[in-house]
């Protein structure tokens, strides 16, 4: 039925209710948005806050979309409509395992209301768990044993630092003296104490300042260490630090960019049966990784990696505009996979709701 069939005085109401709306619309208001968790302990688990959430307009609110800035941050919210001059919360919970240090997180509330993105702060401090000293210190550098060799912060926005912590302690007979090599500026290493007695336990603490870094996308680095003994049987080793550089927050809404991936994991199969297939000598078994930009501004890729040296990923485009698609190649090399090969290759991007990707790369020999 056209509006030609449509009585007069309908036609009124609907252009008066439309236009009351339009006048009055929706208004979200959050009273306290920043919450401060203070000092957690990591064995205890998860934590939670409600943030409340009032429709301070005059039509009814629906909240469509939240977002956080990391994956240990977690929001839940209704999905139902909120009338005006009523309440409803968001929960967010983090979760601290693995996350010692200081922590700042934020949380996007995407809605009809007037004032849509809102944004949401949870901070707070997570002491390291205890470890157990049967399994405390797994990997030796000589006599010095660390609770780990790589450090990997995640997710980190560009005005965040984060802090984590590796335990050592000299298993030896003779007293140990420790050096650090360099670092760049955005990353502060301290040894703690620098002489380590027989065994005595210790720690070396990491301070990743983002806001320092010059750029984003995943950055690899290491921290060189040497340990020194007074009978100059030196040894040397290294902490691998990684840490995945996203954008701030996603304020861009509806115009964000969108990075699509038709395919989130990349087999290879068999490595040696595809090998005797490829007439050069020494070539390797390559698949592609497709990236398409299904939002409505040019999506932005940082980097495309991977931390295992057995892939290497190339090709591919840095920026695509709304609806364009860029090709990574992704390689293997058969001899140095053992027996099995599964790790991840890291897409950061300027997609808002998803800044860090992971594509699982598999294969046998």
């Amino acid at each position: 039925m056209g509006l030609k069939h449509i009585p007069a005085f309908l036609l009124t109401l609907l252009f008066s209710v439309t236009v009351a709306f339009a006048q009055n619309g929706a208004d979200i208001h959050i009273d306290n948005n920043m919450y401060d968790f203070g000092n957690i302990i990591e064995t205890d688990g998860e934590v939670t806050h409600d943030f409340i959430i009032k429709n301070a307009g005059t039509a009814p609110l629906v909240i469509t979309r939240v977002t956080a800035s990391c994956g240990c941050t977690t929001p839940e919210w209704t999905k139902a409509p909120i009338d005006p001059g009523k309440t409803a919360s968001i929960k967010v919970t983090f979760d601290p395992k693995g996350r010692p240090g200081p922590f700042r997180k934020s949380i996007s509330v995407y809605s009809n209301g007037q004032k849509s993105p809102q944004q949401m702060i949870v901070t707070g401090n997570v002491t390291i768990r205890p470890a157990a000293p049967a399994v405390a210190y797994p990997y030796p550098m000589g006599d010095l044993k660390l609770s780990s060799k790589k450090v990997n912060f995640n997710s980190i926005r560009k005005d965040e630092s984060l802090g984590e912590k590796i335990y050592v302690k000299n298993d030896g007979e003779e007293t140990l003296f420790l050096k650090k090599g360099r670092l760049p500026a955005y990353i502060i290493a301290e040894l703690r104490p620098e002489v380590l007695q027989p065994g005595e336990t210790g720690e070396i603490t990491l301070l990743y300042d983002a806001r320092m870094a010059k750029k984003m996308g995943r950055i690899y680095n290491e921290l060189p260490l040497q340990i020194e003994r007074i009978d100059r049987k030196n040894v040397s080793g290294k902490i691998d630090i990684t840490a995945n550089i996203i954008e701030n927050t996603g304020k861009v809404g509806s115009n964000a960019p969108v990075a699509y991936f038709p395919e989130t994991q990349i087999d290879f199969g068999t490595v040696e049966e595809k090998g005797l297939k490829i007439p050069a000598l020494g070539s390797k078994p390559t698949e592609t990784l497709t990236i398409i930009n299904r939002g409505k501004s040019n999506l932005i890729i940082y980097s495309v990696t991977c931390d295992n040296e057995i892939v290497d990923v190339s090709g591919g485009k840095k920026e695509l505009k709304p609806g364009a698609s860029a090709t990574y190649k992704v390689s293997v090399r058969p001899k140095d996979i053992k027996v099995k090969l599964d790790t991840n290759i890291h897409v950061v991007s300027n997609d808002p709701a998803a800044p860090v990707k992971l594509i699982k790369v598999t294969a046998e020999k």
